[in-house]
């Protein structure tokens, strides 16, 4: 059909908006690029801040121990796990043993005892390497960030090695002594208990030696994820 004269050209029909179907399945590229990226779970929105509830990540800055004393450490660590796993299997031995008197057993509860005894003695120097015993810190807040804050540091390492070495002698004398006497159970001698002493403070009076070189660096801390790991 022509279009008369005067009259404009014919008016085309309104176009039907496109259905989501006719939309592409993937939009384009740049799109993507411009838009944020949405928060994961778990994530925040606010960077961290340090602020009086919050405390640094333990032995932050803290240089690495010497290879002799991480091997020192993962041994008495083994040993500690070990004798620990004795421990919850004569106590729990002990429970079954009440409830089925044919299968109880007298040296479960010395077998625990023991081995509580021994746990105590071989974990010393891995505890005193890390600041796990127990200490008075009557004077450290006063003089930290001074030199005389380093000269403590070194006193007590010096006083924690004499220490140290003088309770290692005494074991060394008791082995001998003690070894003659056995336990009333597992007949075990206990002059055996005295050979985890004897590991056990020397192993920190050589913790406490390694401590005077680095007495002006950064302390490491008790983690109980290295004992867990």
């Amino acid at each position: 059909m022509t279009d008369k004269p005067g009259e404009g050209p014919a008016e085309e029909p309104d176009k039907v908006p496109a259905s989501d179907s006719d939309q592409p399945a993937n939009p384009p590229a740049d799109q993507d690029a411009d838009r944020p990226a949405e928060p994961g779970v778990g994530d925040s929105i606010y960077p961290h801040t340090n602020t009086y509830y919050t405390s640094p990540k333990l032995n932050q800055g803290v240089p690495a121990d010497p290879m002799f004393i991480r091997v020192l450490s993962a041994i008495e660590i083994t040993i500690g796990v070990t004798l620990f796993a004795l421990i919850v299997f004569g106590v729990m031995y002990q429970v079954l043993g009440r409830y089925f008197p044919s299968v109880s057993w007298v040296g479960a509860g010395e077998l625990a005892l023991l081995s509580m005894i021994a746990m105590t003695f071989i974990t010393t120097g891995y505890l005193v390497g890390r600041n796990g015993h127990i200490v008075l810190e009557i004077f450290d807040e006063l003089l930290a960030g001074t030199r005389l804050f380093v000269a403590l540091r070194v006193v007590s390492a010096v006083i924690m090695v004499a220490t140290s070495l003088a309770l290692a002698y005494e074991a060394f004398v008791k082995i001998d002594a003690e070894w003659g006497r056995l336990s009333a159970a597992m007949h075990v001698p206990y002059g055996a208990l005295y050979v985890f002493a004897l590991i056990g403070f020397v192993s920190a009076a050589i913790h406490s030696a390694f401590k005077i070189p680095y007495a002006n660096r950064p302390e490491r801390k008790l983690d109980i994820g290295e004992m867990e790991g």
